[in-house]
């Protein structure tokens, strides 16, 4: 079990080099709300609110440059960070407690979360695959 202060501390510094101030919110309210607060639902309100808004209008806007890595199978440079922490421990820690198809669920929101802004430039699309996955979360065990 990885002590939470350490995996807070483990994402912060991740999310220092997301792209997208919006999704870096929303990954650290979720994981605030599931590694301390013990969230039972795993994604607070006022996450799905921000993540919904996203959806249907989005409030910032990306120019992906390189797209040299799309067909990397293994450590693309758009779930990798300068510090060396991959989007995939990000994730790992998020859902480490959480079991079945809910895990499978956030850790999928997770994921797109931290490659928003890296991998395509129709953010829209992006942040209706974190909806979708957050809903999915909410209503799965």
């Amino acid at each position: 079990m990885t002590d939470v202060n350490e995996a807070l501390s483990t994402i912060e510094k991740y999310s220092e080099e997301m792209p997208s101030e919006v999704a870096k919110k929303v990954l650290k309210l979720t994981a605030k709300a599931i590694l301390v607060d013990h969230y039972e639902k795993f994604i607070p309100d006022e996450v799905m609110e921000i993540i919904q808004a996203e959806s249907q209008c989005p409030s910032e806007t990306f120019s992906v440059e390189d797209k040299s890595d799309y067909n990397v199978t293994n450590h693309p440079k758009r779930y990798l960070n300068k510090s060396g922490i991959e989007a995939i421990d990000v994730i790992e820690l998020v859902v480490e407690n959480i079991s079945g198809p809910a895990g499978f669920n956030v850790g999928t929101m997770v994921k797109y979360l931290t490659r928003l802004g890296k991998k395509t430039e129709d953010v829209k699309e992006e942040w209706n695959k974190v909806l979708w996955y957050a809903k999915r979360a909410l209503t799965v065990k």
